[in-house]
């Protein structure tokens, strides 16, 4: 693995308005060749779902490179953008640190953002004494690649391997991810018991968690066949429900895990975290949030900078 200090980069970042009006994705629609290929070698062949997960993926995909968003000033003061090559992969990431602090916390956002998507919680994440590393995912934003369970292996032994030759101990290192982001954020921690922490602020647990909320169409419309076939033959579901293997993995973590959730969370249902958390085998908080839906916003921020223990 090479990691790679970029001087000049090629990121283009957008104001809220341009973000809303962004004229690749309205006029062209979303392109791409990301699949889920990867993270389920039974999703390619077997799932009926296959189709409609690569559109999910495809769109969100194109969203997270067309929405950047401008670098807060007092962040752009101690940013330092990288270039993690891995493999066949170059991992775009943000090392900001302006306090020169001992401890880092690795940051994975959700599908559809990208490194420049939350930013005020990097701010509070650097108030509370820590560095923050956070890495783009393969096919995102600027990142070279696609979405694979390869690739998100290899981005974060890269994250790792970066903050040690920065002479960051290990348990100095928390890790936080959010809904897709707890995808990385569980794999980093399940390979290394000996950090210091893992946050899930409100993380995917499994496809068939989450069948319901499919089925009512708010994640992607499907058509009636499909949402007819998945209510009469769960089955189906079955077949690709290792995907994440995220509560296999929750289960067999030793470090302290917290969890923070919203009640009103229209994409990932309260009693999917709740089994996650559940799970936990050292869990030390669980926030339930009545409001704050499917985002990381003002309430989920000032839980997690009220955590006991970070």
């Amino acid at each position: 693995m090479l990691i790679t200090p970029l001087i000049n980069t090629n990121f283009k970042y957008y104001n809220q308005h341009q973000v809303n009006n962004c004229k690749t994705f309205q006029q062209i629609g979303y392109t791409n060749n990301t699949t889920f290929k990867g993270l389920g070698d039974n999703l390619e062949k077997l799932s009926p779902l296959n189709y409609y997960m690569r559109k999910i993926f495809a769109k969100f995909t194109h969203i997270s490179k067309c929405r950047k968003f401008m670098i807060d000033k007092e962040l752009k003061k101690n940013l330092n953008i990288v270039e993690l090559k891995s493999g066949k992969n170059v991992f775009q990431a943000w090392d900001i640190n302006p306090n020169d602090s001992e401890k880092y916390i690795i940051f994975y956002h959700g599908l559809g953002q990208n490194i420049t998507s939350n930013q005020e919680f990097y701010k509070t994440m650097i108030n509370k004494g820590y560095g923050v590393f956070a890495p783009e995912y393969g096919g995102f934003g600027d990142s070279t690649g696609s979405v694979t369970a390869k690739s998100i292996r290899e981005n974060t032994e890269a994250a790792i391997k970066y903050l040690k030759r920065k002479g960051i101990k290990p348990d100095n290192i928390g890790v936080v991810g959010f809904s897709l982001g707890s995808f990385p954020a569980i794999n980093m921690a399940h390979k290394n018991n000996d950090l210091k922490f893992l946050v899930l602020i409100s993380p995917f647990n499994s496809i068939k968690n989450e069948k319901d909320i499919l089925l009512k169409g708010q994640t992607l419309k499907l058509p009636k066949l499909i949402r007819y076939l998945l209510s009469k033959c769960p089955f189906l579901v079955d077949l690709v429900d290792n995907t994440f293997q995220n509560l296999k993995k929750v289960k067999k973590l030793k470090l302290p895990t917290y969890f923070i959730h919203s009640e009103n969370d229209r994409i990932i249902s309260t009693t999917s975290t709740k089994e996650l958390a559940n799970s936990s085998k050292n869990l030390k908080q669980f926030v339930l949030l009545k409001n704050g839906g499917h985002s990381i916003e003002t309430g989920k921020i000032n839980a997690f900078n009220n955590l006991q223990g970070i």
